[in-house]
C-alpha cells in the first residue's frame, strides 16, 4: 500500500517519539500535543489553549475541569464556539501511569461543547472519544504511544483524525460512524436462522420497467425510480434502500445533483475512487453522499446502488444526447434567461435585431399568404410557423444597451419551448423526432442557416430605400462564424486533431475526481503512441516531454523506467520518450483506474508532439486515431457541458 508523505512524517515523528521527557501536563502540551496537531495538518491558528468558553460547564474551583485546547474549523477568534469546534483535548499529569476513569468520567460528563472528538491523554496514553449528534460518545481508539508506532495502527489513527478529514465531515449527519456498526449487527443477526427469513423478505425483488419518462430500477439492496428529461426539460429520481435500518427513508435527487455527481465515474468499481460520491472508509464500508444525505453503506449496498445508477444515469444521459444530436444543438451555448431557454445560435447589430423584428410584424401570417408570411409575435419570442406547423421561435439577447454600447451586439436564440414539442405532452415521445425538417420542426443548426441565407438578406433587401446600408454592414450581418471545430470524420490532417485534444486535456484537468478507469483511456494511449512514433527527431521541447513522463513516474512512485534506466537529461531523445509511453500503454493495460493527472499530463505530451513535430502516419494510422478519441472526445464534450455546469 502507497503511504502519502504527510503520513510518513507522522509515522516517522510517532516512532521516534520519547514519551519520558515528559515531566508535568505543561510538557505533555507543548512536547506532545502541540508537535502530535501539526503532524496531523492543524492549522496553528486554529488552537485555543485553555478554553472558556461558554460551551463547556465546569465546576467553580475545579481546575481539573479545565479545557486544555480545542481545535477549530476557522481561524476567527470571534467564531470559536460550538459549530467549527473539531477536537477538545483534555492533559493529565504524565506522573500518572494511567488515565484514571474518574479523570475521564468527569471530563466527559462536563462537556457541553459538543465536538467531533474528545481526546484525553497523560502523554503516554490516549483515549479518543468520537461524537455525533443525540447519542453518546464512543471510544474510538484507546492505545498507548508504544502501541502507536505500529506502522497499520498510526496510520488508522491518522486516517480518522487528520484535520483535512476531519473539517470534511458534516456535524449535522446523524452519526456516520453508526451507520457502520448498524451494518455490523445486521450481519451478525443474520447468523441467527429464525431470523434469516426476515432479512430474506427484507430485500428488494430485481427488475428493471420502463414506460414514457419513468424508469425504475431495482437491485436486491437499492431501488431507484427517475423521471427522465424531455426535450431539454430537468428530470429527478428518488432513491431506497431495503436495509432495515433505512427502512422508510427516501432520497430525493434533483436534475443538478443526478447530472453533477451521479453521472461521473458510470461503469467503475466503487473502490477505483472515480465517483465524487462515493469514499472508501475500509474493506466493506462506503461513506456515499447523495445530495445532501450521507450515509455509511456496505460493499454489498454500494456494489447495487452504483449498478442501479448506472443504469439510471446511461438512460439519463441518452435522452440529452438525442435531444442534442436530433435538434443538433451541439456547437452553440446554451442560455438562460428571463424564463427563455435556448441556443445563442448567431449575433446581429441592434439596428439589423430592430428591422428583423419589424419585418416579422408587418409579415404576421395572419396578415397574408405570401412566402415570408409565417411570423408571429410570442410575447418577447418571434414564432417561425407554417400553417399549423411550427417551425422554430427565435428571441433576442442583448449584450448591452444599445443607446450605451452603439457597437453591441444582440444574440439570436433558438428557443426551446413546450409548444414547439407538443407531442411530448401526448406521450408520444418519438413524434417531435419525426416531425424534424425543413417542412417541419427546424433544427438549430438549419435556423442559423435560413437566418443568414435567407431571412437577413431578405430584411436588408426589403428595407434597403429606407435604410442606407454599407457594403461592410451587409457583410457583417450576414457574416457567419466557423465552427470551433472541423468534422472529426473530415479531418485529414494531423494537426486538425489538436481542438479536439485541448478539450480532452482541458476535461482531464477539471475532473472532480482523482481517478478514471483505464477502459476509457487504452486505446487512446496505444493509438496516439502509435502515431507519435514517427515523429522527426528534431522536435523541440524534449525538455518538456520528458519532464511530463518524470512526473508520471513521480506520481507512480517510480524512480525509473521499466529497463532499468533512470530518466535524466542525457536520455532526452525522442526515441527515449517513445520508449517511455510504450510503457505507460504497458502499465495501464494492467491497471483498472488511471489518475486523471497522469492522462492529463499524456495528453499535454501528445499536443505537444503533434503541435511542433512532423508525424509522417498513415491514413490506417489517422483512422484509428480518430476512432480512439471520438468516444473520449464526446465523453468530454457532454460532462463538460452538462456535468460540470452543476457541480
Amino acid at each position: 500500500m502507497s503511504i502519502s508523505e504527510p503520513i510518513q512524517q507522522f509515522i516517522k515523528w510517532i516512532q521516534g517519539f520519547d514519551y519520558h521527557i515528559l515531566q508535568n501536563v505543561d510538557d505533555v502540551e507543548t512536547k506532545f500535543i502541540l508537535p502530535l496537531f501539526q503532524y496531523l495538518g492543524y492549522p496553528e491558528r486554529c488552537c485555543q489553549s485553555k478554553f472558556t468558553g461558554n460551551g463547556y460547564q465546569a465546576a467553580k474551583g475545579n481546575s481539573e475541569l479545565e479545557i486544555d485546547q480545542v481545535h477549530f474549523t476557522t481561524d476567527n477568534f470571534a467564531q470559536h464556539h460550538a459549530e467549527p469546534s473539531l477536537v477538545i483535548i483534555a492533559l493529565q499529569n504524565p506522573l500518572e501511569t494511567n488515565l484514571s476513569p474518574s479523570f475521564v468520567q468527569s471530563r466527559l460528563a462536563n462537556i457541553t461543547l459538543k465536538p467531533l472528538f474528545f481526546i484525553v491523554t497523560n502523554g503516554y496514553q490516549i483515549k479518543v472519544f468520537q461524537y455525533w449528534r443525540y447519542r453518546r460518545e464512543y471510544c474510538l481508539f484507546d492505545l498507548t504511544v508504544d502501541a502507536l508506532r505500529n506502522q497499520e495502527l498510526a496510520v488508522n489513527f491518522y486516517q480518522n483524525l487528520n484535520f483535512y478529514h476531519l473539517n470534511s465531515i458534516n456535524k449535522h449527519t446523524d452519526n456516520l460512524f453508526a451507520f457502520k456498526h448498524h451494518n455490523l449487527l445486521e450481519k451478525h443477526l443474520r447468523h441467527y436462522t429464525y431470523l434469516q427469513d426476515l432479512f430474506t423478505k427484507c430485500d428488494f425483488q430485481p427488475e428493471i420497467t420502463k414506460e414514457d419518462n419513468l424508469l425504475i430500477v431495482v437491485k436486491q439492496k437499492v431501488a431507484i425510480k427517475c423521471h427522465l428529461p424531455q426535450a431539454f426539460s430537468q428530470g429527478d429520481c428518488e432513491i431506497e434502500f431495503s436495509n432495515i435500518i433505512f427502512r422508510g427513508i427516501k432520497i430525493s435527487l434533483n436534475h443538478q445533483h443526478i447530472l453533477g455527481s451521479l453521472m461521473i465515474g458510470l461503469k467503475t468499481q466503487p473502490h477505483w475512487q472515480c465517483r465524487p460520491f462515493l469514499r472508501q472508509l475500509d474493506k466493506n464500508a462506503f461513506e456515499v453522499t447523495l445530495g445532501q444525505t450521507t450515509l455509511i453503506l456496505s460493499e454489498v449496498e454500494t456494489i447495487d446502488l452504483c449498478l442501479c445508477i448506472d443504469e439510471i444515469c446511461q438512460q439519463y444521459k441518452k435522452a440529452i444526447i438525442n435531444f442534442e444530436n436530433t435538434l443538433e444543438t451541439w456547437e452553440f451555448a446554451f442560455v438562460e434567461f428571463d424564463g427563455i431557454r435556448g441556443f445563442e445560435i448567431c449575433a446581429v447589430k441592434p439596428k439589423i435585431w430592430e428591422l428583423m423584428y419589424k419585418f416579422a410584424q408587418e409579415f404576421d401570417y395572419s396578415k397574408g399568404k405570401s412566402a415570408w408570411h409565417l411570423f408571429h409575435q410570442e410575447n418577447f419570442s418571434i414564432r417561425l410557423s407554417r400553417g399549423i406547423r411550427d417551425h422554430a421561435f427565435i428571441a433576442a439577447k442583448a449584450s448591452g444597451h444599445a443607446s450605451v454600447l452603439p457597437h453591441s451586439k444582440i444574440s439570436i436564440i433558438y428557443e426551446i419551448k413546450a409548444i414547439h414539442l407538443q407531442s411530448l405532452e401526448r406521450k408520444q415521445l418519438t413524434t417531435w423526432q419525426q416531425d424534424i425538417g425543413s417542412r417541419g420542426t427546424w433544427t438549430a443548426k438549419y435556423t442559423k442557416k435560413w437566418l443568414l441565407e435567407k431571412y437577413i438578406p431578405q430584411v436588408i433587401n426589403y428595407y434597403s430605400q429606407q435604410t442606407q446600408f454599407s457594403g461592410g454592414e451587409i457583410l457583417a450581418a450576414i457574416k457567419t462564424e466557423q465552427p470551433q471545430h472541423p468534422s472529426l470524420a473530415e479531418i485529414d490532417d494531423i494537426k486538425d486533431l489538436l481542438p479536439y485534444l485541448c478539450d480532452i486535456q482541458s476535461w482531464l484537468n477539471l475532473l472532480y475526481r482523482p481517478n478514471i478507469a483505464t477502459f476509457q483511456l487504452r486505446s487512446y494511449y496505444k493509438t496516439f503512441t502509435d502515431l507519435v512514433r514517427n515523429t522527426d527527431s528534431g522536435i523541440s521541447g524534449m525538455d518538456y516531454i520528458m519532464g511530463n513522463l518524470q512526473r508520471i513516474d513521480w506520481q507512480n512512485g517510480q524512480d525509473k523506467s521499466d529497463n532499468g534506466k533512470s530518466i535524466s537529461e542525457k536520455n532526452w531523445t525522442l526515441k527515449n520518450a517513445i520508449i517511455c509511453l510504450d510503457e505507460q500503454v504497458t502499465r495501464i493495460n494492467n491497471h483498472e483506474y488511471e489518475t486523471s493527472l497522469n492522462a492529463d499530463l499524456i495528453t499535454r505530451i501528445f499536443i505537444w508532439m503533434i503541435e511542433n513535430g512532423k508525424i509522417n502516419c498513415s491514413q490506417q494510422q489517422m483512422n484509428a486515431a480518430k476512432q480512439a478519441l471520438l468516444p473520449l472526445w464526446e465523453q468530454c464534450r457532454f460532462e463538460m457541458r452538462h456535468v460540470y455546469p452543476n457541480r
